[in-house]
C-alpha cells in the first residue's frame, strides 16, 4: 500500500488521532520516516486534512510508544536508537516472547496449530518481498495467542514495533531468510508436539540472533 492509498483510507474512515497515529506508526515501522525526522504538525494537518488538535494527539500516543520524542517549542521527532538501547529492546523482547510462548503451548488446541501453520506457510511464501516484517509479526502473533495475556502480548508488540524499522533500513535481512524459514517449521513442529521447553530454547535463539544482527549492524553504520 502506497502513503497516498494510506492517507486517503485515513480520510476515507472519519480521522482520528488513533487512525493518525496508525499511518504514521506504519510509516515509522516501515522506514519511510527516519530516524531523528521531524514531524511538522502543521504539515501532518494539511497532509491529513485535519486541523493540528489530533495530529498533537496522535504524536503524543506514538511518544508514548517510545517512537517519537516531542520537545517543547521544538516539534516532535522520530526517536532513533544507540545500538546499546537496541539491545536492551531485544533483550526485553527475549524474556517476554519466550514466556508468552511457554505459556502459550500447552494450552494450544487444533484451532490454534492450524492458525499457526497458516500464519508460518504466509511468511514462508512472502519472505522475499516487502510484506516480509508483517508477515512475521502475524506469526510470530499466532503463536503467543493461546498465552491470553493481553497485557503481555500488548507489552511485546509495542517492543517489536520500536525496533521493526531497522529491517527496513538493513537488507541484510534476506541474506538470513533460510535460516527464518527453518526457525518457523522448528517452532511449529515443537508446539504440534507440545515440547514447551523445546519451543521456548527455539524461540529465544531465534531472538538473540535477530537481535545479534540488528545491534551489529548499528554498531557499524
Amino acid at each position: 500500500m502506497t502513503r497516498q492509498e494510506r492517507n486517503l483510507g485515513v480520510r476515507r474512515y472519519a480521522t482520528t488521532p488513533d487512525l493518525i497515529a496508525d499511518a504514521l506508526r506504519d510509516e515509522i515501522r516501515r522506514g519511510e520516516l527516519l530516524p531523528t525526522q521531524a514531524l511538522r504538525q502543521e504539515e501532518l494537518a494539511e497532509r491529513f486534512g485535519v486541523s493540528r488538535l489530533p495530529v498533537r494527539d496522535a504524536l503524543l500516543r506514538l511518544e508514548a510508544e517510545g517512537l517519537v520524542v516531542v520537545y517543547p517549542n521544538r516539534g516532535a521527532f522520530v526517536v532513533e536508537f544507540s545500538a546499546d538501547e537496541v539491545r536492551e529492546i531485544y533483550d526485553l523482547r527475549l524474556l517476554l516472547e519466550v514466556d508468552a510462548l511457554q505459556r502459550a503451548v500447552p494450552e494450544m488446541r487444533e484451532a490454534d496449530l492450524e492458525r499457526i501453520e497458516r500464519a508460518c506457510d504466509t511468511a514462508e511464501r512472502g519472505a522475499v518481498g516487502p510484506a516480509w516484517g508483517e508477515l512475521d509479526r502475524a506469526f510470530h502473533q499466532a503463536l503467543y495467542a493461546p498465552s491470553a495475556r493481553p497485557r503481555q502480548l500488548a507489552m511485546i508488540e509495542g517492543l517489536r514495533g520500536t525496533v521493526d524499522r531497522y529491517w527496513w533500513a538493513y537488507q541484510e535481512l534476506h541474506a538470513h531468510t533460510a535460516d527464518w524459514i527453518r526457525d518457523h517449521r522448528a517452532l511449529v513442529a515443537a508446539c504440534r508436539r507440545r515440547d514447551t521447553a523445546t519451543a521456548g530454547r527455539l524461540l529465544e535463539d531465534h531472538l538473540r540472533r535477530a537481535g545479534d544482527l540488528v545491534v551489529a549492524r548499528l554498531r557499524d553504520s
